[in-house]
């Protein structure tokens, strides 16, 4: 069997048409989801790129080992995926950014790294530029300068641009032969994530009054961070409209990435091999996109819009429009993805394989799922904003203004006030939400009642009884999975 991964970034599940979106327009999604099985609730184990890449490849949670910033990518000591697939016969072939694998072991996993670094990969044969923008909206000192908002992007010619990776998996496919070996096409697309731009066709493809109405106002009683990152950005002053046509062009990016899997399906097709070929879609977390006046992500925020991710698997001779309402977590990806492939996980992992839920049946009604996030004063090599640090976006000249002006406001927020971005971690079961926070900023909603989490019951007492039940099971998974042990022996003798 082959496998097509797309990896989205920062696509949060309450953005597509499939799971309720009533404004956005999601086909090629919604008719794969009818096509197999769609996960309702799958939840990352953490809301940060690097460390939910990180638990994902390996199955074990960023306690395990410390993957909890954007630096601390996977070693080569440690067990993932993609070895196991190469190690299983599987070209794996990898369009996309890396957020994930150190560089000694980019070595081992990406046969064209050399292409890679040296920023050479073939340019795709189909159009690409205008795909995207990065001239902002706002210059740097005028209202709305922090937002991530962008231009649209102009393409060139009337052809519909495509995004450069998803154009290089394209040509891959397009040489693929049924009799070739199986390979596992991972594509981790730098979109939606801010900044908030895409061709000027999708840009504008939803008009901010359509979905104004899909946005919060900011609530009481939410952990200070909210507050000090509308300080930060200046986002407090701002015109709603202006959050309103952030939602509109991020909605639009994410229909966007849905052509896009349109392309990559109908290529499978094309080839003879959409037969063979599980299609996997899902993200590495979610974005507030204008909701709340917020815009983006933090490390510690708990909220489902950032941690509740989209998963949609298509596996040939599997259930067709199976929807699993029970809750998962996006590493048992890792292992279904190896059942499917008949190989042996060779390590302790938490993942749980899907195979039984693809196949039709449900998933455990009784399961939690847990995110972890943030860093202790202690450790100040985790935050953000570190004196000496590169700037995201590279040293370019042309990208360091923009890293500057929306990303600066980040790092200063972390620097100056630590405490916003504390260690985390959320227990969620269909029922309850609990975030236990070392600042003592603790949360508790009832899901039943509160879907949109608005009523913190934390100190409620009322609920007490609640909490306490969540906080013991909590600590009973921190004892189960606090380690995991190699399985390789070590001689206990002299030899």
């Amino acid at each position: 069997m082959n496998f097509l991964f797309l990896f989205a970034d920062e696509m949060s599940a309450s953005a597509l048409g499939c799971y309720g979106n009533p404004a956005v327009r999601t086909p090629e999604f919604d008719r794969i989801a009818s096509e197999g099985t769609r996960f309702e609730n799958c939840f990352v184990q953490n809301p940060v790129c690097s460390p939910s890449r990180c638990s994902l490849m390996t199955g074990t949670y960023v306690h395990n080992r410390g993957h909890r910033t954007l630096w601390n990518l996977l070693k080569p000591d440690e067990p993932s995926l993609l070895r196991y697939l190469k190690q299983g016969g599987y070209e794996v072939k990898w369009f996309g950014k890396n957020d994930l694998y150190s560089q000694a072991y980019l070595d081992e996993v990406c046969d064209d790294i050399d292409l890679k670094r040296a920023g050479k990969e073939p340019l795709p044969s189909r159009p690409f530029r205008g795909y995207e923008s990065r001239t902002p909206v706002y210059k740097p000192g005028e209202p709305g300068d922090k937002t991530f908002l962008m231009e649209p992007g102009e393409p060139e010619g009337a052809e519909r641009p495509v995004e450069p990776d998803i154009g290089r998996a394209l040509d891959y496919l397009e040489g693929k032969k049924k009799e070739d070996p199986p390979f596992f096409l991972y594509l981790p697309i730098s979109m939606p994530h801010p900044p908030y731009s895409v061709c000027r066709e999708f840009y504008e493809k939803y008009r901010p009054e359509e979905v104004a109405s899909l946005l919060d106002d900011p609530v009481a009683g939410k952990p200070s961070y909210e507050e000090w990152i509308r300080r930060y950005r200046d986002l407090d002053g701002l015109p709603i409209e202006i959050f309103e046509k952030i939602y509109a062009v991020y909605l639009g990016s994410v229909s966007y990435v849905d052509w896009m899997m349109g392309e990559l399906d109908r290529m499978l097709e094309k080839k003879g091999l959409k037969d063979d070929t599980m299609v996997i879609i899902s993200s590495d977390h979610g974005d507030w996109h204008g909701t709340r006046r917020l815009v983006e992500k933090w490390p510690n925020a708990m909220d489902d819009e950032l941690i509740r991710v989209p998963l949609i698997i298509r596996m040939p001779g599997g259930k067709k429009g199976h929807v699993v309402r029970e809750q998962t977590e996006l590493f048992d990806i890792m292992a279904t993805v190896l059942e499917a492939a008949g190989i042996q996980a060779r390590h302790t992992h938490f993942a749980r394989s899907l195979i039984n839920q693809l196949n039709g049946a449900d998933g455990d009604r009784d399961r939690a799922v847990f995110c972890e996030g943030g860093y202790d004063t202690r450790e100040p090599h985790c935050f953000e904003g570190r004196p000496g640090r590169p700037l995201f976006g590279g040293n370019d000249g042309k990208t360091v203004p923009i890293a500057n002006n929306f990303y600066g406001a980040k790092r200063d927020m972390q620097q100056q006030h630590p405490e916003t971005v504390c260690r985390t971690v959320m227990i969620r079961t269909l029922d309850f939400k609990l975030v236990r926070r070392t600042s003592g900023e603790n949360e508790l909603y009832d899901l039943k009642k509160d879907p949109k989490e608005y009523e913190n019951l934390y100190y409620d007492s009322r609920y007490q009884e609640q909490r306490m039940e969540l906080e013991h099971r909590l600590l009973d998974w921190y004892l189960e999975t606090s380690d995991t042990v190699p399985v390789e022996e070590d001689s206990r003798f002299f030899k």
